[in-house]
């Protein structure tokens, strides 16, 4: 179940009808500032109150938070509605500048840590607290443990830790909301794990592989820092460590692909050594093909609550024969539908590189693949036609009841046992309700030499199908059960005195006869009559 709330103020709540916000939908990315959109009318008891760049609103799903962030723009429509746009908090990134700084003079190297540590510092002392982010984990680092950086340009956060940090070591962006404060990490990869699988026949709706040569390189020539202060100033080269050559190569590429070169330069390195290493370190990755691979499935835990949902940063457990895949991936990008969670769907990527497309191990032509959900398609869709036809054929004998009797009779033996079960379904359709009624008759025959005892038990009992609805009761029994597409009810005498909806039970009265568990408290009774409310665990 999702929950939106404005300045702390809920303004969305799938129960409440007074709080409906029409399509509110969400798109999270990793190392994306992330929107979510909806439309709301004048009739919201809230509606003057969303504020431009000012309010904050936030996105829970169930009680874990999954967007925070700021009404970015609206549009109003032909009835006053207003279409909002909102981004996500790491856009209160864009609202700092760093000015000019130097970590290149002397000896002021510093590490990925202390970088980042910087551009967060100074993006605070900027902003209002609202915006601003308390150091997290930061689990990228430098192989020389230091490095040097400099910019002159005034550019703001956002900018400058994607080119001077992500771009040059990778890694992402991401805010954990702790009870203290709100915290920005930056990782290099994550650990978590979702009990949620995605396979083909099952939740899997989409698979597309993409071979990139654009990026393909030979040579290299990699260039380090400056030698003088000058503009026009020399690289560091590695020239005097390389036999005088000042690139490094693969015999291998260039035979298959052709001298291809590229020049790549790193402003932190000032050795030489490093930096042949580094020249060589990115020579390795670009003298493959670049494949991606893109996955879209449907989450299934919004129908089955004993699996966790997808969430943003966790890897997912990917099994398609059709596509020689059993592995895990990232989830990269969700796009939520708060209203209609059947239609979320997730966007899973990868990227390898190979020296040949064969050897990848996903080496079979998507297009064939293709074809064969085409075909497999076109079987379901003939089937579902032929079944179309002969129910419409069937119903058309009568407008007003069809009558189907269905005996079966099983029978089994073992030595001194036998069981013989006969079941008489009856299945009767007006056109206002269907109505199954079961006569199950049995008769258990616990010794058939002697033949000394037998019982028989007659039950009545009926399955309905009314408005949508499904109805289980036994004939001259208050009690009733009623499944609808979201709540599950209990009815006495034809009225509701309990049921289910979002997780959630109510009920008109209630007692328990032991004890109330509420999360890591309890309500327990004393011996003496009174009643204790205790912490019982967490």
């Amino acid at each position: 179940m999702y929950k939106v709330y404005c300045d702390n103020d809920l303004i969305y709540d799938n129960r409440l009808s007074q709080l409906s916000l029409i399509n509110p939908s969400l798109s999270l990315e990793l190392n994306k500032t992330g929107s979510f959109t909806f439309t709301i009318y004048p009739s919201h008891p809230y509606f003057d109150r969303l504020r431009k760049m000012k309010s904050i609103i936030t996105v829970y799903q169930d009680d874990l938070l999954i967007f925070r962030g700021r009404i970015l723009n609206d549009k109003q429509g032909w009835h006053n509605e207003k279409q909002v746009t909102c981004e996500g908090e790491l856009a209160f990134l864009l609202d700092s500048i760093q000015r000019p700084y130097d970590f290149m003079s002397g000896e002021r190297h510093t590490t990925v840590e202390e970088l980042f540590a910087f551009f967060i510092e100074n993006h605070n002392s900027q902003v209002e607290e609202s915006h601003q982010f308390k150091l997290g984990n930061i689990t990228v680092h430098d192989p020389n443990n230091y490095i040097v950086r400099a910019d002159s340009t005034y550019m703001n956060t956002w900018d400058s830790i994607n080119k001077k940090l992500i771009e040059s070591f990778g890694g992402y962006l991401w805010v954990r909301h702790e009870p203290d404060g709100n915290y920005i990490d930056y990782l290099l990869d994550f650990e978590t794990i979702s009990s949620q699988t995605i396979e083909f026949g099952k939740n899997l709706l989409d698979l597309s592989r993409v071979t990139k040569g654009e990026d393909i390189a030979t040579a290299i020539i990699p260039l380090g820092a400056k030698t003088g202060i000058d503009e026009d100033a020399e690289r560091l080269t590695i020239a005097s460590v390389n036999n005088d050559i000042d690139y490094v190569f693969n015999q291998e590429a260039v035979d298959t692909y052709g001298w291809i070169f590229k020049t790549v330069v790193w402003d932190d390195v000032t050795e030489a050594s490093n930096l042949l290493r580094k020249g060589n370190d990115y020579l390795a990755s670009v003298v493959n093909l670049l494949i991606s691979i893109d996955l879209s499935a449907v989450d299934l835990s919004a129908i089955e609550t004993n699996i966790s949902a997808f969430h943003l940063g966790t890897y997912i457990s990917v099994k398609t024969k059709p596509h020689d895949l059993n592995s895990l991936f990232l989830v990269t990008k969700l796009s939520l539908n708060l209203a209609t969670p059947k239609k979320n769907k997730l966007t899973l990527g990868t990227s390898y590189a190979s020296f040949t497309e064969k050897s990848s191990g996903a080496n079979k032509e998507i297009g064939v693949v293709s074809q064969q959900l085409a075909d497999s398609k076109n079987q379901l869709s003939s089937a579902i036609q032929d079944v179309t036809e002969q129910t419409t054929s069937a119903i058309t004998q009568t407008s007003t009841e069809i009558l189907t009797q269905i005996s079966e009779d099983y029978f089994l033996k073992d030595e001194a046992e036998s069981l013989i079960q006969s079941v008489n379904t009856k299945f009767s359709q007006t056109n206002e309700e269907f109505e199954f009624q079961f006569n199950e008759f049995y008769r258990d025959i616990q010794d058939v030499q002697n033949g000394t005892d037998a019982k028989f038990q007659n039950l009545s009992k009926y399955i309905r199908f009314v408005d949508g609805n499904i109805i289980l009761g036994e004939e001259g029994n208050q009690l009733a059960l009623r499944i609808e597409n979201d709540k599950i009810s209990f009815l006495e005498n034809g009225y509701e005195i309990a049921y289910w909806q979002n997780r959630k039970f109510y009920a008109v009265d209630g007692e328990f006869i032991n004890s109330l568990k509420l999360g890591n408290f309890s309500f327990i009774p004393r011996a003496n009559g009174n009643l204790s409310f205790k912490r019982i665990g967490g």
